[in-house]
């Protein structure tokens, strides 16, 4: 009985990782419809996601790396509103972190970064962190015109969502 409900546990998991290897080795786009798919159902969560996608985020290879998180920004960018708070703080720090990678990887992280900042669950202060880590990391001028749009809609959408209690008011960068 034990082991019946673990290969039951494990099914969904080796399906995800069949997904995530598609997506990131196949160089095909529907298998990230079909993961956010779903995490809406709850046959997956985000972290069961990210766990698939490991090897991939670790990869030496920019690349790889890039299509790894271009896989969960996709994800993210359909599911941003599943996301519990707790969630949302640890994606913007992988998120901010990785804006540190190779420049092949940052339009995959400013797409995650875009979604994220659609969360309602987004803590207050986390907007403004976000923002600096763009400026502080990415030379947002020598971006493509649809990259530098898509942090345009970043600040868009964290003026549109949050208030002044979030460190928009005076004195905020």
């Amino acid at each position: 009985m034990a082991a019946a409900a673990t290969l039951e546990a494990v099914a969904p998991t080796g399906a995800l990782r069949g997904l995530v290897h598609d997506f990131v080795m196949g160089q095909q786009e529907g298998p990230a419809d079909r993961v956010a798919a779903g995490v809406k159902s709850g046959s997956y969560t985000v972290l069961q996601v990210v766990e698939a996608l490991g090897s991939c985020l670790e990869n030496p290879e920019p690349r790889t790396r890039a299509r790894g998180i271009q896989l969960l920004s996709q994800v993210l960018l359909q599911c941003h509103s599943l996301l519990l708070e707790k969630e949302v703080v640890h994606l913007i720090l992988f998120y901010e972190n990785r804006l540190k990678d190779h420049h092949l990887v940052i339009p995959s992280v400013l797409h995650g970064l875009k979604a994220l900042s659609l969360c309602v669950a987004l803590p207050p202060g986390l907007a403004v962190s976000v923002l600096k880590a763009i400026f502080q990391e990415v030379h947002v001028q020598s971006l493509s015109q649809v990259n530098r749009h898509t942090v345009y809609s970043i600040i868009s959408n964290f003026m549109r969502t949050r208030d002044e209690d979030d460190g928009w008011g005076k004195g905020s960068p």
